[in-house]
């Protein structure tokens, strides 16, 4: 039998524990450090070609545009002390400004070899994606890096004892439209992917048990 460490048995604690918080407390925030530990959770998440087609805006519960938020999207909580949004790159063309930027300023890639990646990278979106000629399809294979990110962030913020609620409840029309006039996002650019809240549950509110699935009825191993 394996052997179970200290190590295993804090991700699994932390994973079994965890849950999508529905109500939060009012009277209780989320320190500075661990906030920055859940953000450099999500900024330093994979992508597809390590090309980032992400960006997070991070709302405290003070900002205005919270209010504004919750009228939109019945999914989130009110009191949670901060609501990431977590915005998709609509355009990843090889040739577009942000993949080049991404392989010349960020990956450091050398003009020669600029090329020959923009050129791996524009047959996998065409021939293996399929996504290259779909603008919807493009904004899409975005959206699911952009939950690569989401899911370290609730993964951070479980080994940190910060409750967590993802949300895709919301009318994206209408939050997208609110964050370009307030020129927070340029709608060209991005579309929102998914949000995140983070923040301590409410204690007088009762917890629903977790159910999962047994483990024999998701898992089949190859030999």
């Amino acid at each position: 039998m394996a052997l179970t460490t200290p190590l295993n048995e804090t991700i699994e604690t932390a994973f079994a524990t965890r849950f999508a918080c529905k109500r939060y407390d009012p009277e209780r925030g989320v320190s500075e450090r661990d906030m920055r530990t859940i953000c450099e959770a999500a900024r330093l998440s994979p992508s597809s070609f390590g090309l980032e087609p992400w960006k997070f805006l991070v709302v405290r519960k003070s900002a205005a545009l919270n209010d504004e938020l919750l009228e939109r999207a019945w999914g989130m909580k009110r009191n949670a002390p901060y609501t990431v949004i977590i915005l998709a790159r609509k355009h990843m063309e090889p040739e577009s400004a942000h993949v080049r930027h991404m392989m010349a300023d960020v990956q450091h890639a050398v003009p020669e070899n600029m090329e020959q990646r923009q050129a791996m990278f524009a047959s996998f979106q065409k021939n293996d994606l399929g996504v290259a000629d779909d603008p919807r399809l493009m904004f899409e294979w975005s959206c699911r890096q952009c939950y690569i990110a989401l899911a370290n962030m609730l993964t951070a913020c479980a080994l940190l004892g910060v409750d967590a609620t993802p949300v895709e409840g919301m009318s994206y029309e209408k939050v997208n439209a609110l964050l370009a006039e307030k020129g927070l996002m340029n709608s060209e650019e991005f579309g929102v992917a998914v949000a995140i809240q983070v923040g301590y549950h409410d204690p007088s509110h009762a917890m629903n048990p977790k159910t999962r699935q047994q483990a024999e009825d998701v898992f089949g191993f190859v030999e």
